[in-house]
């Protein structure tokens, strides 16, 4: 084959983001927008990598001796583990494209770890999937980093909406979302460092003793009431759960001003729940609301947030969308 052409979902935490970083549960679920990785076969002793969503570009030798610089060495390290697995490092040209704005808490370098993985694997002949693909794509996250919780991986290889507790096999929750009630993200455009936030948040609790553990133990309560929420379509409650969730987010230091600009806007809006997704520190937030009030939302929203999009939740993992012929 001459190339292929993989994609991945990105993700929303709904629920409990930080907090799965030491041991309690959270829910994910994937959204319709995704990243995609073409890897085509070339010659020479080189893998090419271009992000032109990143606007860089980078070659690395095949014994893989030095770094791709920045972002890109998430592929070196995939490339590293595919090694360690047996797979042979063969010149190729990977060109990774997403949906998603970068840094904003949607999954986008999981996505793309992800992508990029099963279309090198499918290029050789043996494609990764489920369990083995989301082993490998997660030492690319390793760098991206530092200490991921694994649910973005998670829900960029296998899809849909997982209960996930880090350590565990996540559980499929059966998410119900009823006609009339549609989720936005709204994009602060302010880059962050996950690792930076997660290290910080970190610290807060620690700081905060028996206090930080019993906000802990609440975020986990209001995943256990979220769960039972979105399977029984129940999304009054759902959305405040939401707003609540926000609450903790605040208290241990993950929110700023854009956040919770978007949040009390929304609720000022009558949208049912709003929350900060992923990180904090900027990136996204996600808005619940009833289809009949989006379009006046959106418009209020787009004055405070660089980009507002309506997405399709519980949507399929990743897949190989095209083989490229020579």
């Amino acid at each position: 084959m001459g190339g292929v052409v993989a994609s991945a979902p990105g993700k929303l935490i709904l629920f409990g983001e930080h907090f799965v970083v030491k041991g309690y549960r959270a829910i994910a679920t994937s959204i319709s927008l995704r990243a995609r990785v073409r890897v085509e076969d070339t010659s020479g002793s080189w893998v090419e990598l271009h992000s032109p969503t990143l606007g860089v570009r980078s070659r690395i030798p095949l014994d893989l001796s030095r770094s791709a610089g920045g972002e890109l060495d998430v592929y070196v390290e995939i490339l590293r583990a595919l090694r360690k697995e047996g797979f042979s490092i063969v010149p190729h040209r990977v060109v990774v494209e997403s949906e998603m704005p970068v840094a904003a808490g949607l999954g986008s370098s999981a996505a793309t770890s992800v992508a990029y993985t099963l279309a090198y694997t499918t290029l050789l002949g043996s494609p990764l999937y489920g369990e083995n693909l989301l082993r490998v794509s997660f030492e690319g996250e390793r760098v991206a980093h530092g200490r991921p919780s694994g649910i973005d991986t998670t829900i960029a290889a296998l899809g849909g909406t997982i209960l996930y507790r880090r350590g565990e096999k996540p559980a499929p929750v059966s998410a119900r979302i009823p006609e009339g009630y549609v989720f936005l993200v709204a994009d602060t455009g302010l880059k962050r460092s996950t690792r930076d936030v997660v290290d910080y948040v970190l610290r807060v609790a620690e700081m905060m003793g028996e206090a930080g553990e019993q906000v802990y133990a609440v975020a986990d309560k209001v995943v256990e009431k979220a769960v039972k929420a979105l399977e029984s379509g129940d999304m009054e409650l759902l959305g405040n759960l939401m707003y609540f969730n926000h609450g903790l987010l605040v208290a241990v230091g993950a929110s700023n001003l854009a956040l919770d600009t978007i949040v009390d806007i929304a609720r000022m809006r009558g949208a049912l729940g709003a929350k900060l997704t992923g990180a904090g520190w900027g990136g996204c937030a996600v808005i619940l609301a009833r289809r009949g009030d989006v379009e006046v939302l959106r418009g209020e929203l787009e004055r405070h947030a660089r980009m507002v999009k309506v997405i399709n939740v519980n949507v399929p993992g990743a897949t190989v969308e095209n083989i490229l012929s020579k």
